[in-house]
Order: C-alpha cells, then sequence, then structure tokens
C-alpha cells in the first residue's frame, strides 16, 4: 500500500508546478505592454483630435466675423463710386453765340476779349459798343438753357481779367452769351471830355460923343 501511495505523490507534484510556473509569469509582461502603448496612442490621437478640431472651430469663427465686416465697407465703396459716375456730355464751342459790347469807351476792349474767348475753342462773336461807357463792372449774362460747364469757364476768364464782375442768368436772351466789358485789372477809366470854356470877349470901348 505505501509503495502505491508513493508514486502518485510523486506524480502530482511536477504536474502542479509546471502550470502555475507558466501561468503567472508569461502573461503578466504581456498586458502590462499592451495596457501602455494602448494609453498612449489613445492619448496622443484625443490631443491630435483636440487640436485640429480647435483650430477648425477657430478658422470657421474668423471667416464668420470677417463676413459682417466685408459687406458695408463693400455697400459705402459702391455709393461713393457710383455718385460721380454720370458726367456730362461734352459742348460744342463752336456753336455757342458771343455778344460782346465795349461798355468803357476804351478802343480795343471788345476786341480784346473776344481773342481771348477765340483762343478757348468759341467762335461766333458779335462785337459792339454798350449804351454807357464809363462802366466799370463787368457784366455778364447767360442764356438759363446753356450748359454749366461753358457758364463756369467764360466767368472763371472774365474774373481773371477784370476788376469786378457780375453774373446773371436769362430765359429770354437770344444769344447764349452777352457780355459787357468794364474796367480790366488794373486799368484806369478812360477820362471824360469836360466842355471847352468860350474865349473871354474883352468889351469893346463905348464911342465917346465929339463936341
Amino acid at each position: 500500500m505505501e509503495e502505491d501511495q508513493n508514486p502518485q505523490e510523486t506524480q502530482t507534484q511536477p504536474v502542479v508546478e509546471t502550470p502555475q510556473e507558466s501561468v503567472s509569469f508569461a502573461p503578466i509582461p504581456v498586458k502590462q505592454k499592451s495596457k501602455s502603448g494602448l494609453k498612449t496612442f489613445l492619448g496622443i490621437f484625443i490631443l491630435i483630435i483636440f487640436v485640429v478640431g480647435g483650430f477648425l472651430i477657430f478658422k470657421d469663427n474668423g471667416q464668420k466675423s470677417s463676413e459682417p465686416t466685408a459687406t458695408p465697407e463693400v455697400s459705402g465703396e459702391s455709393v461713393v463710386v457710383s455718385s460721380p459716375t454720370p458726367t456730362p456730355e461734352p459742348v460744342d464751342k463752336t456753336k455757342v453765340v458771343i455778344s460782346i459790347e465795349n461798355g468803357t469807351g476804351i478802343v480795343g476792349e471788345a476786341a480784346y476779349i473776344r481773342d481771348i474767348l477765340k483762343s478757348a475753342g468759341y467762335s461766333i462773336f458779335k462785337v459792339g459798343n454798350a449804351t454807357t461807357t464809363d462802366n466799370v463792372t463787368t457784366t455778364v449774362t447767360f442764356s438759363s438753357s446753356l450748359a454749366e460747364s461753358v457758364k463756369t469757364e467764360i466767368t472763371t476768364k472774365l474774373n481773371d481779367i477784370y476788376k469786378e464782375v457780375t453774373v446773371a442768368n436769362s430765359s429770354t436772351q437770344t444769344d447764349d452769351v452777352l457780355i459787357v466789358t468794364g474796367l480790366r485789372k488794373g486799368a484806369t477809366a478812360k477820362p471824360s471830355a469836360s466842355p471847352s470854356a468860350s474865349p473871354s470877349t474883352s468889351p469893346s470901348p463905348s464911342p465917346t460923343a465929339t463936341p
């Protein structure tokens, strides 16, 4: 009986010890390495997701905030650009009729301003003398239908030449422009001719009566 029990004990001891050693040592290092690697990988992946998501959110917010600021700038620029777009049609100066009257009595005053306006492109003139010849102020009367560009140009030239310029508009005037000249800058009025004094006659001696 004792001999039968001894071999059984010797057989059971090595069978039990060998699986305990394999189970206790082999799986532990494998599980620790895999868990640490997964944790680091997951941490890096989550960090990348946060960085990319934050960048996209910031980019979208920047685009949305820039859109409303751009609209008023574009609308403001369109208003400013659209206001000066209409340009006046060019005026044919060769069809403008200009009447010039000498109002100073100084010879050549009407022809002087005529030559200046002719060099500016005007070609139709009527030259004569005014009813008064002692004008100091130059008067210019424009037809109401005349273009504003012509009015401005002629008025500017007259202001450069004459001491004083008076501008008027007329709806009944036949000519486009009527200019009555006055004194130029630095000029003096023509002296008026004073009536000559009649020569004094000495009284003739009365005849003496002879006795």
